[in-house]
């Protein structure tokens, strides 16, 4: 009887541990699950982000390529182009060139690194600033 007792004893207090786990255990459960929803919706948002920033450098892009042609007509069409316009004109398609693009463009930095500094010589007073 005595061997019994001490079963029960036992079993009693392998109960009572299961329980106190069981009841640590669920408040830890539901801290992972809110962890692991908070990454989810993390990531959500920074995809979002992320889409939302290439439609932007996209559109740079668009902005920039405008830019450079507008530039290589109207310093081509005059025959000159300030050092200061063209080392702009040249990081701006640096920054084109790294936003992987470069179509048609390539040639406009060489057309205009290869103007002249300052106007001819009978265009002094007509210098145009943009």
């Amino acid at each position: 009887m005595g061997d019994i007792n001490d079963m029960g004893k036992a079993a009693g207090s392998v109960s009572a541990i299961l329980g106190l786990g069981a009841l640590l255990f669920k408040p830890v459960r539901k801290r992972m699950q809110a962890r692991k929803a908070f990454r989810e919706e993390l990531s959500t948002s920074l995809k979002q982000i992320n889409r939302a920033l290439e439609g932007l450098s996209d559109d740079i892009a668009d902005l920039q390529y405008e830019r450079l042609s507008q530039a290589q007509d109207f310093y081509t069409s005059r025959g000159w182009c300030p050092g200061a316009k063209k080392e702009m004109l040249c990081k701006m398609h640096a920054s084109y060139r790294a936003k992987g693009r470069n179509h048609l463009s390539e040639h406009y930095e060489e057309e205009i690194l290869r103007l002249a500094d300052k106007p001819p010589q009978g265009e002094k007073g007509r210098e145009i600033h943009e």
